[in-house]
């Protein structure tokens, strides 16, 4: 079974939207397809990074898509692919493709 990026982009979109429901007004985070996710221009921390990145894989299991975020692969990278919308679901995209 494939996933689109498509797929992957609503449930990160989804998740994010869940985790502004927890959050003050004024700590909410842009819910649209480029929005940054992580970094300079994010409000969000590291415990908001590990609560939106175990959303993500949850979402992605009840959809029969195993996958970690949060492993030494992805934070090794020089690059965080949890900067952003686009990075996170073109990493997410690749990591189902390899699996």
């Amino acid at each position: 079974m494939l996933v689109t990026t498509a797929e992957i982009e609503s449930v990160v979109l989804d998740a994010v939207r869940n985790l502004n429901l927890a959050r003050p007004a004024d700590a909410q985070m842009d819910a649209s397809p480029e929005a940054p996710l992580f970094g300079p221009d994010s409000p969000l921390d590291s415990l908001g990074l590990v609560s939106l990145l175990i959303d993500i894989e949850e979402a992605l299991s009840d959809r029969g898509f195993d996958v970690t975020l949060g492993d030494a692969k992805a934070m090794s990278r020089s690059a965080s692919p949890f900067r952003s919308v686009p990075v996170l679901v073109a990493y997410i995209h690749n990591s189902l493709s390899t699996t």
